[in-house]
């Protein structure tokens, strides 16, 4: 089956950078917020079983903030840095497109619109979530059938209450 749109996207630093952005703006406030107050709540516990002589389950109190902390917050941080460390495998950093009727594929895997998140569209990509973390960049420049304007109205009907349009811009 011929493909009605096709895209290949090289995902580069800047590119990235910009995405995170992007994610950051959109997600960040409420990143920030669930982490702030689920990590009160165990250094509250922690604290209250410290306080009723509970030592061994402060303690475990005490561990499951530092696993959780290093969970939200150091793990996307060492995920960014290894991203782009091998740069000698050129190929690795560029996806193939291919959109059809009811799904689309990134490389050879098929992904089905109805299981998408959410989709944004800037003035330079299509961000496509598949999950809340993860995101597939699709850059406007890289159709080799169809064009952006095309694929914008087409993934507007396929995503009716998912689709976002973005005004702002990622710097």
């Amino acid at each position: 089956m011929k493909p009605l749109f096709k895209n290949i996207t090289k995902y580069t630093k800047k590119s990235y950078d910009e995405f995170l952005v992007f994610h950051k703006n959109k997600y960040g406030l409420k990143f920030i917020i669930l982490t702030s107050i689920l990590t009160a709540l165990l250094l509250y516990c922690s604290i209250t079983s410290f306080i009723s002589g509970q030592y061994i389950l402060g303690l475990v109190f005490i561990l499951l903030i530092i696993a959780f902390l290093e969970y939200r917050i150091y793990l996307p941080i060492y995920r960014y840095k290894n991203a782009f460390k091998k740069k000698n495998e050129k190929d690795k950093n560029i996806f193939t497109f291919s959109f059809y009727k009811n799904y689309f594929k990134i490389n050879k895997e098929r992904v089905y619109y109805f299981k998408l998140h959410k989709i944004f569209e800037t003035e330079d990509f299509f961000y496509l979530y598949i999950t809340k973390e993860h995101a597939a960049l699709v850059n406007k420049k890289g159709f080799k059938i169809g064009d952006s304007d095309s694929f914008s109205e087409f993934i507007k009907n396929k995503c009716k209450f998912k689709y976002k349009e973005d005004a702002v811009q990622a710097n």
